[in-house]
């Protein structure tokens, strides 16, 4: 039998990096699904604490409804996968360390539990921040104004899929600071190019808050005003760490 041999990874071809990088997504995919099966049994229990925030915000008299015959049943799934990119954030970021790794020195390679621990940590930040500031704040600020005549009657899908995409996004956020550190260290940025744009950095910051936000200005400033102030952490830490020179 032939014996396969390992490439080494500080040689590797752009298309064998990008296999890599295949790899390493089916393995974050396939660890998701995985968590996806165990958590659907909580399910439930996972609705209960998501829709706290949008519960506590509505006017006395209002519910949450479904609408559909099979809408109950995607809820869960949609439950079960909040709870599954939670649990399985450790495994997904040391596939991450795994695709990263070649491209740091051989002192840094060592760093792989703090680095999985720190990048957890700021996703799980992120993803409370979302769902103790962010979603209460703008749940309070829209529906007030449905007024006297109009009852809020929320779709338990419509509210999951939010919910979902509100998690994951402020958790992906605030990872800022630590792709920053890493950049730093492999000398891609340094805290003067970071600096000098920071203009077109806040335009892309307004964009991202837009795309990833309800269709409101104040939620979208809740995501804008964090991310300019981890952007502005990034520039920090880009001075301090870059291997590259700052003058």
């Amino acid at each position: 039998m032939k014996k396969r041999i390992k490439k080494d990874p500080n040689n590797m071809t752009l298309l064998e990096h990008i296999e890599e990088l295949r790899i390493r997504l089916l393995w974050i995919v396939g660890g998701i699904l995985v968590a996806l099966v165990g958590m659907f049994s909580y399910s439930q229990k996972v609705i209960e604490i998501a829709v706290k925030p949008l519960k506590d915000a509505l006017p006395a008299g209002s519910k949450i409804i479904f609408t559909g015959v099979t809408e109950a049943f995607w809820v869960r799934v949609e439950a079960a996968l909040v709870a599954a990119i939670i649990v399985s954030i450790p495994f997904t970021f040391y596939q991450i360390w795994l695709f990263i790794k070649p491209g740091l020195k051989e002192n840094e390679r060592k760093f792989a539990i703090p680095f999985v621990f720190v990048f957890s940590v700021l996703f799980v930040g992120g993803a409370m921040f979302a769902y103790w500031v962010v979603l209460p704040l703008g749940f309070k600020f829209l529906l007030k104004y449905g007024g006297k005549d109009l009852s809020a009657m929320p779709s338990i899908k419509q509210y999951m899929s939010l919910f979902l995409k509100m998690i994951t996004s402020f958790g992906l956020v605030f990872e800022l600071p630590i792709i920053s550190f890493i950049l730093a260290r492999m000398g891609v940025i340094n805290g003067k190019d970071l600096l000098k744009k920071f203009d077109y950095a806040l335009l892309v910051i307004f964009f991202v808050a837009a795309i990833l936000t309800p269709p409101d200005v104040f939620t979208q400033f809740l995501m804008a005003a964090p991310l300019t102030l981890l952007y502005i952490l990034s520039i920090i830490i880009a001075y301090v760490f870059s291997t590259k020179d700052n003058t």
